[in-house]
């Protein structure tokens, strides 16, 4: 609050492992990434290279648990179909997405007690260390 200047919109804790992966996605705000232990893998784009990364919509859906422990897939058949990037940066399938060969991803991992400043609109894929 202090460097900022005001209270934070929100703060999130996540707490995770290396099979702990997002999606590429942006969010509509700032973010202050603080690795505490481990690492956390980044895959980043900036708001210009829109063009190039796909978009598609799809059915919301939610887990259920089944008495067996297991989870379906249900899709919440009452809402609005909304728009996802179906691209894996890790692997992306330049013959079904093209025009990703002209976006200009940047990598990098931030390490235990270093931070990271995304600002809003950027694209962001994460992955972190085991632990």
């Amino acid at each position: 609050s202090e460097a900022l200047g005001k209270l934070p919109d929100a703060v999130n804790f996540w707490l995770g492992e290396a099979s702990a992966v997002t999606s590429m996605h942006k969010d509509h705000y700032e973010n202050l990434y603080c690795v505490i232990t481990g690492e956390k893998h980044f895959i980043l784009l900036p708001p210009s290279d829109r063009p190039f990364i796909p978009y598609e919509h799809y059915q919301p859906a939610v887990y259920r648990q089944r008495e067996d422990g297991d989870f379906d897939v249900v899709d919440v058949a009452d809402s609005d179909k909304v728009p996802w990037i179906p691209l894996d940066p890790l692997k992306p399938d330049l013959e079904l997405y093209p025009d990703y060969r002209l976006a200009c991803p940047l990598h990098v991992t931030v390490k235990a007690g270093e931070m990271l400043y995304l600002p809003s609109l950027w694209f962001h894929h994460v992955r972190q260390s085991h632990g």
